[in-house]
């Protein structure tokens, strides 16, 4: 996505010099020798229609270049919506794309005084008018830009992630392993990005299969390792739209205690998890069997069997069994839907 190759907004006092440095700067024709206020008409005509040309040209680029919200992936539709609203959004795209219908109003009003102006002082006064009637249609859409000047800011905070790629989300409390993990699994050094709604970064991997199938791990700390009902609403919605990416959760279990967070609270969280994602694979991984003892991992073991299926014991820390594991997973979820998605066409 994207999202970094925004175009630039300009502020209402920068949008003002710059149609008014535009005007000024403006040249007649060609010289001639036609009386003074002949060239003067002929120098207003060119000056009115150069600065709204480029005034409509440079609010066309902003608009055309702006992302389209219907053509977004509705990952990212859920957070634009979180980040900046969509519906304040599309009102603010739209007001400026009636800008240019607008600025062509008043250069034909103004070309229109210009031509029957019988004196030097009506061709000023009908310049005056032009600009007057411009500056006071920037001052209208002041809202407007300052609100996409700070929404292109937060645009460019969005995480770079594929939302189009079959997707591992991983989860689980603070200190478990996950970083671990993406690391253990990823064919290069994982991607750190900012996630808008956490004070931490996320680990973006990728495991490549054959031909162009990658898969992509990522692991989101500061939203999915603790309860939803510890999160504010923002970021409540912001898991949510973890659902629109995760083709599997992984759940990392610590059996021990070196994660600081003991297994009732841990076992807590994986049931949230399973009530908000109930539409995806959930896979519980107890991590960290290198250190555990036989009591602790069977102990996990029991309290996860209420909630999954399937349990994976490994040490994130030996990258062999980390990658044996993610490469079952990967078996027995992904490759079937790759395999699907090639025969009904969709890839």
């Amino acid at each position: 996505m994207a999202f970094r190759l925004l175009p630039y907004i300009p502020s209402k006092d920068e949008l003002i010099r710059i149609v008014v440095s535009k005007y000024k700067s403006t040249e007649a024709p060609a010289p001639s020798i036609d009386p003074g206020f002949i060239k003067l008409r002929r120098l207003e005509t060119r000056r009115v229609r150069e600065t709204s040309r480029y005034l409509i040209e440079l609010v066309r680029d902003i608009v055309m270049n702006m992302p389209f919200v219907d053509k977004l992936h509705p990952f990212y539709r859920d957070l634009l919506d979180l980040l900046i609203g969509i519906d304040r959004y599309r009102h603010a795209l739209g007001k400026l794309a009636h800008l240019p219908t607008a600025i062509r109003a008043i250069e034909k009003d103004t070309l229109f005084l210009i031509r029957i102006a019988g004196s030097r002082e009506e061709i000023i006064k009908a310049r005056r008018m032009y600009i007057g009637r411009v500056i006071d249609l920037i001052e209208d859409i002041a809202p407007e830009l300052d609100y996409l000047r700070e929404a292109v800011k937060k645009m460019k905070r969005l995480p770079a992630i594929s939302p189009d790629l079959y997707t591992i989300v991983v989860a689980g409390m603070p200190n478990v392993g996950k970083s671990s993990l993406v690391r253990a699994v990823s064919s290069a050094k994982p991607e750190i990005a900012e996630y808008p709604f956490t004070t931490k970064e996320i680990h973006v991997g990728h495991i490549r299969l054959y031909g162009d199938a990658v898969v992509q791990v990522i692991d989101t700390p500061g939203l999915l390792d603790r309860p939803l009902s510890e999160m504010n609403e923002i970021e409540r919605q912001a898991v949510l739209a973890l659902r629109h990416l995760a083709k599997v959760i992984l759940f990392l279990i610590d059996p021990t205690m070196h994660s600081g967070y003991e297994l009732e609270r841990q076992i807590k969280l994986l049931e949230e998890v399973v009530q908000n994602f109930g539409n995806v694979p959930i896979v519980v991984v107890i991590n960290k069997v290198d250190i555990a003892s036989r009591e602790e991992v069977e102990a996990a073991r029991e309290a996860v069997s209420r909630y999954v299926r399937e349990v994976h014991e490994i040490s994130a820390i030996d990258e062999g069994s980390a990658r044996r594991m993610i490469m079952d997973i990967v078996d027995r979820y992904i490759v079937p839907m790759f395999i699907r998605e090639l025969r009904s066409g969709s890839r």
